[in-house]
C-alpha cells in the first residue's frame, strides 16, 4: 500500500508518444502505447493527487524527475507491466506516476496508489533506487490496486489463519514510516512465523504487498523462504490463487519462470 523510500533505452517494438501541451511546451507525460495503454507520466504538481488528499494534513508535495532520465525509467516500468497480461492492466491500470520524490504528512514516500493509478519515486541509484527496487514498488503498489478492485477474489481469513495465534498487524504504512519500522530486507527470523520483513507486519495489506513484490520479482531470498517455511508457502499459494483468479497464466510454475 505505501513503499518506503530507501536511503536500456526503449524496447525495441514499443511506440512511445510524447504528448504537446497547447502552449507548445512537451508536456510531462509519455504514453505507453502498447497493448496495456497504461500512460506513464512524470508530472509533479499537487493535481496529480486525488482532491481528497490535497489538504493541510495529508499536505502532497511532489519533485519532478529530469527529461534525460525517463527513457530508462519507461523501459524499467514496462518490463514490469510485461509480467501481466494485457486485460488485467489494460481494466485495472490507467496510469503510472513516477516522481524524484513525494511527500504526505512530512513523511518521504517510496510509493503509493490510488484506484487505478499507481505513483512510484526514483532518486538517484546512490540512494538506493535501482532498478529492482523501483520495479517492486510497482509490483507491491499495484498488486493493492488490484486486491482493492477484486478483494472477493482473496481468502484474507485464510490468510489470517497462518499468522501466529498471538499476532497481530501494526496500524499500516503510514504509523510505519513514522517509527522507521520499514525495513524491506529479507529477516530470516521471521521466516517460520509466515512474513517475509519488518514491514510486512505493518498490516496485512502491506504484509500482502510484500508476498507480492518479491513474488513477481521471484528473487533468490523470497524462494528460499518458501522453501524453508511452510507459513510461507502457504501465504504465497493463497497469493496465487487470487492472482489466477485474475488471470489464469498465474501459476506458481509462471512466477518460478522469472527466477534469476
Amino acid at each position: 500500500m505505501i513503499k518506503p523510500v530507501l536511503m536500456k533505452i526503449i524496447t525495441a517494438g514499443i511506440g512511445i508518444i510524447l504528448l504537446m501541451s497547447t502552449t507548445g511546451i512537451l508536456a510531462q507525460e509519455i504514453v505507453k502505447a502498447d497493448h496495456s495503454g497504461t500512460k506513464i507520466c512524470f508530472v509533479a504538481d499537487k493535481k496529480i493527487f486525488p482532491r481528497s488528499w490535497r489538504n493541510d494534513k495529508t499536505a502532497p508535495h511532489a519533485r519532478a524527475i529530469k527529461q534525460e532520465a525517463w527513457p530508462h525509467l519507461i523501459s524499467i516500468i514496462n518490463i514490469a507491466l510485461n509480467k501481466y497480461p494485457e486485460k488485467v492492466t489494460r481494466k485495472n491500470l490507467k496510469k503510472v506516476y513516477i516522481l524524484r520524490t513525494m511527500m504526505f504528512f512530512g513523511l518521504d514516500f517510496g510509493g503509493t496508489y490510488h484506484k487505478k493509478k499507481v505513483y512510484l519515486t526514483s532518486n538517484g541509484i546512490e540512494n538506493g533506487y535501482t532498478d529492482q527496487y523501483i520495479k517492486g514498488t510497482f509490483h507491491h503498489e499495484f498488486s493493492s490496486v488490484l486486491l482493492k478492485r477484486h478483494r472477493k477474489y482473496f481468502d484474507e481469513d485464510a490468510w489470517h489463519a497462518i499468522n501466529p495465534l498471538d499476532f497481530s498487524y501494526g496500524e499500516g504504512g503510514v504509523a510505519a514510516l513514522k517509527t522507521s519500522s520499514t525495513n524491506l530486507e529479507f529477516d530470516t527470523c521471521l521466516y517460520q512465523s509466515g512474513f517475509l520483513n519488518e514491514y510486512s507486519l505493518a498490516s496485512m495489506e502491506e504484509d500482502f504487498n510484500c508476498y507480492a513484490e518479491f513474488l513477481f520479482l521471484s528473487t533468490p531470498e523470497f524462494w528460499e523462504a518458501w522453501e524453508t517455511s511452510e507459513a510461507v508457502k502457504r501465504k504465497t499459494a493463497l497469493l496465487i490463487a487470487f492472482y489466477h483468479r485474475l488471470d489464469p497464466v498465474f501459476t506458481l510454475e509462471y512466477f518460478r519462470s522469472f527466477e534469476f
